[in-house]
């Protein structure tokens, strides 16, 4: 999932205090945090609980729930009949919106139709609902959808996961892994491009996300989705910790300042063979295949 963030990450405090999230916020919730082998009905009662205080508070709230394990058991049964990547891509948004069914019926305040429409967050937003999505189209994860529902909203971006952030390393394997506290648009898609052509990938956040954030400078952030304490600090603009995306410049250690810089060695691209009727490798992915990073 981390094997992507190679390169040395910054190392800081906690997230300070900004006033610069507003007062709108999208969170993609990733299924598993909600639904493992089944629903976790205290789970979702506590996401529930949380997510009716902020409202209550006077934030707008937009939900955007994965599909988890059951969506990545429901792909991989699927494909044990033949069935091709839109078909599985297709079954996996069935499963984020049963999901986002169950999430919208924890929240009083919540519309209680899994919406298709983007469009449609405004109007129930003005009516004091929270808008509730699962995945709408295939190729776009539910991350995909929200960054989108950011974009046309004016809102904060917020990616609920099983870490606290953005690491260089998995901290599951890697004891010493650093988290990134802030990475800059063009710094955490370059990391991204350069990972999104391996099968099967597993990235905390998907290229069209990520290319949708930079693209109108969307403030976002990657939360613990486990620690709500943590989550509820950031959307009220205390201090948090994660991992923040925004339009930063990249960051240079200070114990590089010193150093020579290193020669960077090309690396030799082998270009794929031309032969009829057959594939080098396969570049494609889905909505199941990204949003298993989502716990």
């Amino acid at each position: 999932m981390f094997d992507m963030f190679s390169q040395e990450a910054p190392s800081y405090q906690a997230n300070s205090n900004s006033s610069s999230r507003g007062d709108t916020f999208v969170i993609s919730v990733g299924g598993s945090l909600l639904v493992k082998e089944g629903p976790d009905a205290q789970k979702i009662s506590e996401f529930a609980q949380v997510i009716s205080s902020l409202h209550s508070s006077g934030k707008r709230i937009v939900l955007v729930v994965g599909g988890g394990r059951i969506a990545r058991d429901y792909v991989e049964a699927l494909g044990v009949f033949g069935a091709n990547n839109f078909e599985k891509d297709m079954i996996g948004i069935k499963v984020t919106r049963l999901n986002a069914l169950l999430v919208a019926n924890s929240l009083e305040k919540a519309h209680k139709e899994v919406l298709e429409d983007i469009g449609r967050a405004k109007e129930i937003l003005d009516a004091g609902k929270i808008p509730v999505y699962g995945g709408l189209v295939p190729l776009f994860t539910t991350d995909a959808v929200g960054a989108l529902l950011a974009e046309f909203l004016g809102a904060t971006f917020v990616n609920l996961t099983n870490v606290d952030g953005i690491y260089d390393s998995n901290p599951r394997d890697n004891p010493d892994a650093k988290r990134f506290d802030k990475i800059g648009y063009s710094r955490l898609v370059s990391l991204i491009s350069a990972n999104v052509s391996v099968p099967g990938q597993n990235v905390v956040l998907d290229l069209p996300c990520c290319l949708v954030l930079q693209r109108s400078k969307i403030p976002a952030a990657v939360l613990d989705g486990n620690d709500l304490s943590n989550f509820s600090s950031f959307v009220n603009g205390s201090s948090f910790i994660g991992t923040e995306i925004g339009d930063f410049e990249d960051f240079v250690p200070e114990d590089s300042v010193d150093e020579e810089p290193k020669a960077v060695k090309k690396r030799k691209i082998k270009k794929p063979k031309n032969v009829r009727g057959k594939k080098e490798y396969d570049d494609s992915f889905s909505v199941a295949d990204v949003d298993r990073m989502k716990l």
